[in-house]
């Protein structure tokens, strides 16, 4: 039987406060891994190629130079995707099987893979200018590597229902969904349409149903790491092959 409207609304400001205490968590951690992490990679990768100093990189800094506006503009960027993995994350915790280091390295690993197929390319210059290939490739994988580590046990131990995130009756808790409206919006949809598509199957579907459910998210997250490690894998490949 659906749940009547009225049982919508707490619901629903228990999620935004979930997914505002989540972001927060994910922009603490990106702005580390992402942001901080990012330009200690970019510093020694260009220490290391010392003559490749000036070519412009494929996302648009100058190599062996660390200027203001580059590092803010890698910070904002780290924090932003901090914020993004910090929504997934919420939406997929309740996936995560086996002991407590299983649910770690598999969610690291295959936040790596998926985060690293799009990160890594054959094109351009970062990975096949640069040398040596396996120090590009590794120090960017690192940075969701990291990322992913770190994020589970912050965001977890801020979700609790005890922790001050959750019980504090101050609005500046639902500040980190900020960056949801914008520029985050179409992710914010896609999470909001999920959300309500979840609970309204869950109202709907028999028990037995609602207990396979989980099982078809994980399915879903496994096929999505497959892929990615494979993509990773074919530009990989490509990479050396250029190099």
């Amino acid at each position: 039987m659906s749940e009547p409207s009225y049982a919508w609304r707490p619901a629903a400001i228990l999620a935004l406060r979930r997914l505002a205490v989540a972001s927060l968590a994910g922009a603490i951690v990106g702005f580390l891994a992402g942001g901080v992490g990012g330009r200690l990679a970019m510093s020694l990768l260009a220490s290391l190629n010392p003559e490749d100093a000036g070519v412009v990189s494929d996302d648009g800094f100058t190599m062996g130079q660390v200027t203001l506006n580059g590092t803010l503009n890698l910070l904002l960027v780290g924090t932003l995707l901090g914020v993004l993995g910090g929504g997934i994350y919420l939406a997929v915790r309740d996936l995560r099987i086996g002991p407590a280091w299983f649910r770690a390295a598999s969610l690291a690993v295959g936040v790596t893979v998926v985060v690293g197929a799009g990160l890594v390319h054959s094109d351009g210059v970062d990975f096949t200018l640069l040398e040596p290939t396996y120090a590009a490739i590794g120090l960017t994988l690192a940075m969701p590597f990291v990322y992913a580590l770190a994020l589970p046990p912050l965001a977890d131990r801020l979700l609790r229902d005890d922790s001050t995130p959750m019980t504090t009756t101050n609005w500046l808790v639902f500040v980190p969904l900020v960056p949801w409206v914008f520029p985050l919006t179409p992710a914010a949809a896609v999470l909001v349409l999920g959300w309500v598509a979840v609970r309204a199957l869950s109202g709907a579907l028999s028990s037995r149903a609602r207990a396979l459910m989980p099982w078809i998210g994980r399915l879903a997250l496994t096929a999505v790491f497959a892929v990615g490690l494979a993509e990773l894998v074919q530009t990989t490949r490509e990479i050396y092959r250029i190099t």
